[in-house]
């Protein structure tokens, strides 16, 4: 599992540092080589092999699906396989760093199963716009009431 947060640097040559932390975990995992793709809200998200290959088995679908073919080219399409060096660096390449705003530095993100990358200002603004939903997405993932369901708080249990 990954978790945390970390500020990174990008080098010239778009390879991200990854911190200790989640490269002493990648080696014990086996997990040297990632999958990056765009992500939602401008980050890009970061896949060990085997969750690649799992997250692209559980999407096949028809070709003929006008918003899987859409989604699957966008995801798909943009993919890089991407592998750590020698210094713990992945190499971004430049069009999915265009993609999430990423110069020099940037923030990683270890969200359970895979990883996230982002600009330092879009991860800022992301946190900002979530804010006020902090609150209720715990109330409806964790706190479920134990009437069933019923409240009395416009839906938020624990509220």
């Amino acid at each position: 599992m990954y978790f945390g947060e970390s500020h990174v640097s990008v080098d010239d040559k778009g390879r991200v540092a990854i911190p200790v932390n989640f490269r002493s975990l990648m080696k014990a995992l086996g997990h040297e080589t990632w999958f990056v793709t765009r992500g939602f809200d401008n980050a890009l998200f970061l896949f060990n092999v085997a969750k690649w290959e799992e997250l692209i088995h559980a999407g096949k679908g028809s070709m003929l699906d006008p918003r899987l073919l859409d989604f699957r080219r966008l995801f798909v399409g943009s993919v890089a396989m991407c592998k750590l060096d020698g210094q713990g660096r992945l190499p971004v390449p430049a069009l999915l760093r265009e993609y999430a705003g990423i110069g020099r530095e940037a923030i990683i993100l270890g969200v359970d199963d895979h990883l996230e990358l982002w600009s330092v200002t879009g991860w800022k603004a992301f946190q900002e716009r979530q804010a006020q939903e902090y609150k209720r997405m715990a109330a409806e993932l964790f706190g479920r009431p134990a009437d069933g369901g019923q409240t009395t708080n416009g839906g938020c249990a624990g509220c």
